[in-house]
């Protein structure tokens, strides 16, 4: 069902770019809230792909000593049950210019539980959801910890906060795109916020992209961009369970 929406979704862009108004092609997005729709669009470079020697940049962050696990899991199948998970950790520093750098660690999981009857075709789901956490903290001070936590159930994009002792920003996932009715059957990206202050946006499909708010404090800045690292090189483990 994943797969169909997404083509139909993809065949609607393509319409869509088609269209006779449509003067230049243009990138797939994700569907910005409206204060960051005039904010700088940061461009990341480094998703290509390669996990050997990890590295990102956007605007003057860099991120680096990206250090992942194998993705470990076991599955499990008895008469009409199904059952899988995996699991993978990952570490990395960010630092933005000459700031002193942070350094973060974060661990993701997906579980899956079905049951699948005479017709391979013919499931039900018992649970489908998937998990991310990440604590950053600068390099020479780890006990100024910042936590993120995020949730998945079904095909929903994660959501969940980012907080320090009693300050909590929400970070909430999108399937949305940009000028397109049709959520994609994938995430778009992440938008954070503080009460009705919206803080940032990462955009993970394509090579991904970044927004700021200019009245983020500079306090702010530093967890915000460690958080928005460790999206960047979260890997959506569902991808490797069994059909």
């Amino acid at each position: 069902m994943k797969s169909w929406r997404n083509i139909l979704v993809l065949a609607a862009f393509a319409l869509q770019l088609a269209a006779p108004q449509a003067h230049a092609a243009k990138a797939v997005a994700m569907q910005l809230p409206d204060v960051l729709a005039r904010v700088e669009r940061i461009p990341v470079k480094g998703r290509q792909g390669w996990k050997l020697n990890e590295k990102l940049e956007f605007g003057a962050t860099r991120v680096f000593n990206v250090e992942r696990s194998l993705t470990k899991g076991s599955d499990l199948g008895i008469v009409f049950y199904q059952g899988a998970k995996r699991r993978q950790a990952f570490g990395f520093s960010v630092a933005e210019g000459d700031a002193p750098a942070w350094r973060g660690a974060a661990a993701t999981n997906v579980h899956r539980r079905s049951l699948r009857g005479d017709q391979d075709d013919v499931s039900i789901s018992l649970k489908d959801q998937s998990g991310f956490a990440a604590h950053f903290a600068p390099a020479d001070k780890p006990q100024d910890l910042w936590v993120l936590e995020m949730s998945e159930k079904g095909q929903r994009p994660m959501a969940g906060t980012l907080r320090r002792k009693d300050m909590v920003f929400s970070v909430i996932g999108t399937n949305h795109l940009e000028g397109l009715r049709f959520p994609l059957g994938d995430t778009s990206g992440y938008v954070f916020s503080w009460g009705s202050q919206v803080l940032a946006a990462v955009e993970v499909v394509n090579k991904g992209a970044v927004w700021m708010a200019p009245d983020v404090k500079a306090e702010h800045r530093a967890p915000l961009l460690a958080a928005i690292a460790s999206l960047l090189l979260f890997e959506d483990l569902r991808a490797t369970l069994p059909e």
